[in-house]
């Protein structure tokens, strides 16, 4: 008995160390694993009964691997304890904060107004809580795009007030949270913030600063409000030199047929400084900008090894899969994720760019705008020439799909051979030219034609990038012919396209 009283002991002492430890992750996907391996390694109900034990923290990292584990666990089991623990008057204000906050964002439940109206006079809390993830935002930054996103579960009228509280803060100490909500999907958030980060610029450089890199990360109206500010502030001697974008270098993919691909931003790590950043993203010219991950705390040793320009390096994916990425200059990268910043804010309906980049990009966009070499920048733009012959785009686009950077350019034809139904059947006894040729008809009379040539023509021109840096002028010049002709060719001159849909129809 003895025996068994001192391993429950030992097991609940083990558990809170492990919850409390939530607080230190530094981003969000370690954060799900830790949550993830908790529920592996623990029981429901102790689970259950130990989260309940840490509501009080006002850690705002913590809160949400809190929110993480009550979603993992039987809603009959964890939901009335935190109903429970946000209805009782008797707890702490800071416990029944983060019980609602749980049961809301996590859970889905929406709690009796007479609750919310009692949490809602908890402005010392709050402040409190906002005082704390902005402290720990100093050593770790993923703290305050925690911070917001649980705002966010809330509603508009909280953000304002949390807004005020912050005036509270030292300048130095706002101006990180400023940045991060100019860019906040709720314009008057953005707005108040944009304007109190304003005003911090007239004598406080890290606001300046930060106003600089928000000119990258607006869409453009606000970027040109930013523009306007800046010139005023120079009027007054307020003047932002960017500094050399020392110490960082950058990797590139091949682009997928869809367009897309990745970016990774890497500072290598700086005595006396002991971590080093990684600021990954997918990206497509079209789409704008995907995902991103980022940490700021990543030691030497997790880092992609340093190469020259134009060498291959083999990276390990967060998945534990390993990828190839070519090395490429800086200031290319950054000129690259320009572009794609201009889909991204032309999509409709407009949608906020994702919240690690949101929160690390003041990183990038410190420095000067990112000028290249015009050869590079030529492959996105247009040339008034010629219809070159069909024989010529055939030949460019047999030796452009040789290159291994062109691996897994294929249709997955078969599915669209089985949509044609009594006709693909008699389709399949044909020799696979003639069968894609047939198949290139049939696409072209459906309405997703015309963005599948946006999407080549868009990855061709990424390609074209790659391939030149890689050191293959010629084959990246023939991704530039096939992109900028792909408009204009019809679909039975599309040699390209011939070609790929003629690869998708290997054996099932």
């Amino acid at each position: 008995m003895a025996d068994k009283i001192i391993h429950s002991f030992q097991q609940r002492r083990q558990l809170n160390q492990e919850i409390a430890a939530l607080a230190q992750t530094q981003n969000e996907a370690e954060l799900l694993d830790r949550v993830r391996q908790l529920r592996r390694d623990h029981p429901s109900d102790l689970l259950a009964a130990t989260l309940i034990r840490h509501l009080d923290t006002p850690n705002s990292q913590l809160r949400g691997g809190l929110g993480h584990l009550a979603a993992l666990l039987p809603p009959d089991e964890v939901g009335p304890l935190l109903r429970s623990a946000a209805a009782n008057r008797g707890n702490a204000a800071q416990v029944r904060v983060t019980a609602a906050l749980i049961l809301e964002r996590f859970l889905g439940e929406s709690l009796p107004p007479a609750i919310l109206n009692d949490l809602s006079q908890s402005n010392e809390v709050a402040f409190q809580s906002l005082r704390e993830a902005v402290e720990e935002g100093a050593n770790n930054r993923h703290v305050l795009l925690e911070y917001v996103t649980q705002m966010h579960q809330t509603n508009e009228q909280i953000a304002l007030m949390v807004m005020d509280l912050v005036t509270r803060l030292e300048p130095d100490s706002r101006v990180d949270f400023y940045r991060l909500l100019a860019q906040d999907e709720w314009p008057a958030v953005a707005r108040m913030a944009l304007v109190a980060l304003e005003r911090l610029a007239v004598d406080n450089d890290r606001a300046l600063q930060a106003l600089h890199t928000l000119r990258f990360m607006l869409p453009p109206d606000e970027s040109e409000l930013v523009a306007r500010t800046m010139r005023k502030l120079q009027f007054t001697g307020r003047t932002y030199t960017p500094p050399a974008p020392t110490g960082w270098r950058a990797l590139m993919s091949p682009a997928d047929m869809g367009g897309s691909y990745s970016i990774w931003f890497v500072r290598d790590p700086e005595a006396p400084r002991i971590n080093g950043v990684l600021l990954g993203m997918v990206v497509n010219h079209r789409l704008g900008i995907l995902q991103t991950f980022g940490s700021e705390m990543l030691p030497a040793e997790q880092l992609p090894s340093p190469h020259a320009v134009g060498h291959l390096v083999t990276v390990r994916t967060d998945n534990g899969q390993s990828a190839v990425l070519l090395e490429i200059p800086f200031e290319v990268a950054r000129w690259l994720v320009v572009q794609v910043h201009a889909a991204h804010w032309a999509a409709v309906p407009l949608r906020p760019l994702p919240g690690e980049y949101r929160l690390y990009a003041d990183r990038l966009w410190g420095f000067a705008v990112p000028e290249i070499d015009p050869a590079l920048a030529a492959y996105f733009s247009e040339e008034d020439t010629p219809l070159p012959s069909a024989d010529e785009l055939d030949k460019a686009a047999a030796e452009l799909l040789a290159h291994p950077a062109m691996d897994g350019w294929a249709f997955n034809n078969r599915m669209l051979l089985h949509s044609l139904g009594a006709a693909g059947s008699s389709l399949a006894q044909l020799p696979a030219p003639d069968i894609a040729a047939i198949m290139l008809r049939e696409l072209s009379q459906r309405a997703e034609y015309g963005q599948l040539l946006a999407a080549l023509s868009a990855a061709l021109r990424a390609q074209a990038i790659w391939l030149h840096i890689a050191g293959n002028v010629e084959s990246a010049q023939r991704a530039y012919l096939l992109a900028r002709t792909m408009p204009q060719l019809s679909p039975t001159q599309n040699p390209l396209l011939l070609r790929l849909l003629e690869a998708g129809l290997g054996p099932e």
